[in-house]
């Protein structure tokens, strides 16, 4: 299976807040990435009926991850990233959202600890 790629960061991406990185320092990435595998299991592994309209915009680092990386629906999956809607998702197409979820939550969180470094280094010219 390919790897999936990752987004870019546009101003209009979902990011993550205060909370969100409150909760992946709880549950660290093996966490993280449990989490994700039973969000998708839940949301996305079969076809479901509401396609479109299961996953929330917020709440939850995966869910914003998801939207980000246009994981929300079955057919965004099948639109963004070529894998077949109307059908169970496979082990392996399973795992490569999963993979590509963590690798944005990840990501995000690097972004987000280096924002806070420059916050930090700021405050000498105030």
């Amino acid at each position: 299976m390919r790897r999936l790629e990752l987004p870019g960061r546009g101003e209009d991406m979902p990011r993550l807040e205060d909370r969100d990185i409150a909760l992946i320092r709880e549950q660290g990435i093996p966490g993280m990435k449990e989490m994700i595998r039973k969000v998708i299991e839940s949301k996305l592994k079969n076809q479901p009926g509401n396609d479109g309209k299961q996953t929330p915009k917020a709440g939850n680092p995966v869910y914003k991850a998801m939207h980000a990386c246009r994981c929300s629906s079955r057919k965004e999956v099948s639109r963004a990233h070529r894998i077949p809607a109307g059908r169970p998702l496979k082990d392996r197409e399973m795992e490569s959202v999963v993979n590509l979820l963590t690798r944005w939550i990840v990501r995000e969180y690097n972004f987000y600890l280096e924002e806070e470094d420059q916050q930090k280094n700021l405050g000498q010219f105030a």
